[in-house]
């Protein structure tokens, strides 16, 4: 898994580095009595959300759950958040639909996995 880490360009508001990166995960509609579970590829990843790409149609604001694996694969740390934003991805041999999802309820534990797992620094302030 090849990590590349951009900065923010000009017109962007985010104030959070994300790491860029394609790598399979699980997720999880949390927000149905189902609770169906979704094949998806994560696109990239910060302190305070993800892009991810998928063939499961999700509208905004539902809940999901996505799993992310250590880099030696010995354990995952589940991110719980909300689609805040869908739209149909170009690239459909990744997914059909690419979603922004904004992580809630972040934990120490969730920032030391991303530090060490995927490259992100402390975010400011903690």
């Amino acid at each position: 898994m090849k990590k590349i880490v951009r900065s923010p360009a000009k017109n962007n508001k985010r104030t959070n580095r994300r790491v860029v990166m394609v790598k399979s995960i699980k997720g999880r509609v949390t927000d149905s009595t189902d609770g169906s579970d979704f094949r998806a590829q994560l696109v990239n990843v910060s302190f305070t959300g993800a892009q991810i790409y998928s063939n499961k149609a999700v509208d905004n604001n539902t809940g999901v759950s996505l799993e992310l694996d250590s880099l030696d694969g010995s354990h995952s740390v589940t991110y719980l958040g909300k689609v805040v934003w869908a739209r149909k991805n170009p690239m459909k041999s990744m997914g059909r639909f690419a979603y922004g999802v904004n992580f809630e309820n972040v934990t120490p534990e969730h920032i030391h996995f991303l530090e060490t797992n995927y490259s992100l620094s402390s975010p400011a302030g903690s």
